[in-house]
């Protein structure tokens, strides 16, 4: 070993230091700071993650099952409960437009960030897509065995209507904020883009 290496090896030089770069696509203290995760940082967040991408597969699958219910029930435009649940739709759009700068603004300040959590926030967190889930499907079974596809149909349309608006905001907040939304883990929070082009 010669003495220029010694002296190297003493103040820690690596010889693969300037080989090392970090994506320009993230910006690495927000990642980090929101990812609260001891491994590595991840750049490139998987498709799923990204909170887009959720709200479009529930968009299409809210979409699916209305034009399927759409031929099971004859002259829907007749059936009260249709416009009944187009007209939750709207308000529930109406208000999600009204609020989603707010709202994503703190999920921008790492509001949502699991590790930035009380306990009890992260129970109500884990907890509220179960319970959700669990009460659609009570109600679904209750319409199903009372023969109410109309109602079915209604609530169907109204929440394709709340998560394709909810999908739309989304993207317009990413593009116009040059920020990507990642849901995971219990945690919401953003990445940072670094190119003007990048396609999220």
């Amino acid at each position: 070993m010669t003495l220029m290496e010694t002296i190297r090896a003493y103040l820690g030089w690596c010889p693969m230091t300037g080989a090392m770069r970090v994506s320009p696509a993230v910006h690495p203290s927000t990642a980090v700071a929101a990812g609260g995760q001891d491994g590595p940082l991840r750049v490139e967040p998987g498709w799923w993650k990204r909170y887009h991408n959720q709200l479009l597969i529930t968009a299409v699958a809210f979409s699916a099952a209305a034009a399927a219910l759409f031929t099971l029930v004859e002259d829907a435009s007749g059936y009260p409960a249709v416009w009944t649940g187009l007209a939750i739709g709207v308000g529930a759009a109406l208000g999600f437009l009204l609020s989603y700068r707010k709202q994503y603004a703190r999920v921008a300040a790492g509001e949502f960030v699991r590790d930035n959590m009380t306990r009890r926030q992260r129970i109500v967190r884990s907890l509220s897509l179960p319970v959700a889930s669990v009460l659609i499907a009570a109600v679904m079974a209750y319409f199903v065995l009372g023969g109410m596809f109309d109602r079915i149909l209604g609530l169907m349309l109204g929440m394709c209507l709340i998560c394709w608006t909810w999908y739309g905001l989304t993207i317009l907040w990413e593009r116009r904020h040059r920020a990507i939304m990642i849901a995971e883990w219990g945690s919401v929070y953003t990445v940072d883009t670094a190119t003007e082009g990048e396609r999220v």
